[in-house]
């Protein structure tokens, strides 16, 4: 039951996580859209959009490795203590 509720709440903060990213996304396609529309030069806006979008990625493949490498110790504790 213990680990049930735990993978469960694991489930629930990657799914959070993942939402939180795709919403990023959307707000960064958005705000460009709104500055180009708003008279901005797109030579302005579209490298912005590359910088935010390049700063998005990196910070998807961070935590993405740190909960991999977090599952990975839980794995080992786990091996190491069955019974716990």
């Amino acid at each position: 039951m213990k680990n049930n509720s735990q993978s469960d709440r694991q489930k629930f903060i990657r799914q959070a996580i993942t939402s939180a990213f795709i919403l990023q996304a959307a707000i960064i396609g958005i705000k460009g859209n709104l500055d180009v529309l708003s008279g901005k030069p797109a030579l302005d806006v579209i490298p912005w959009m590359i910088t935010q979008g390049i700063e998005l990625i990196v910070k998807t493949h961070r935590t993405r490795k740190s909960v991999e490498k977090g599952d990975r110790i839980k794995k080992d504790r786990i091996a190491q203590n069955p019974d716990d």
